[in-house]
């Protein structure tokens, strides 16, 4: 049963939006050379191994950072889409109401308590 108000919905709806918008300046500026988007920087053969490794772990860090984003980016959209649906606020393992102070800490929540502890639980043991 979802108990929110439809005040609240439009509030986090409006939250998960604008996160939406962020991520997507984010990914396709910060990181669009990852993508494709812009050429990389190149270093001349004349640069130095250390320049070359921090380069390489600042590519790696900027990649992890891009990853990360574009999975809260996967988890948005899922909620806009339940919210689309009717069912945002329910948790999609066993339907219980999510509650407000949940998805107010982060909008994109899909499980309730038990189910996300249970979900991480499971995933760690994999």
């Amino acid at each position: 049963m979802i108990t929110l108000t439809s005040s609240e919905l439009m509030l986090l709806r409006q939250r998960l939006c604008e996160r939406r918008r962020e991520l997507l300046a984010t990914l396709h500026g910060e990181y669009g050379d990852l993508a494709g988007d812009r050429p990389p920087e190149a270093l001349g053969p004349e640069s130095h191994p250390d320049e070359t490794a921090s380069r390489k772990a600042d590519d790696e860090l900027r990649a992890a950072l891009a990853r990360h984003d574009f999975h809260e980016l996967q988890q948005i959209d899922g909620a806009l889409a339940r919210i689309g649906a009717g069912l945002y606020g329910a948790c999609v393992e066993c339907g219980e109401s999510i509650g407000y102070e949940r998805l107010a800490a982060a909008p994109y929540t899909a499980r309730c308590v038990s189910c996300q502890t249970a979900f991480e639980r499971h995933r760690a043991t994999r």
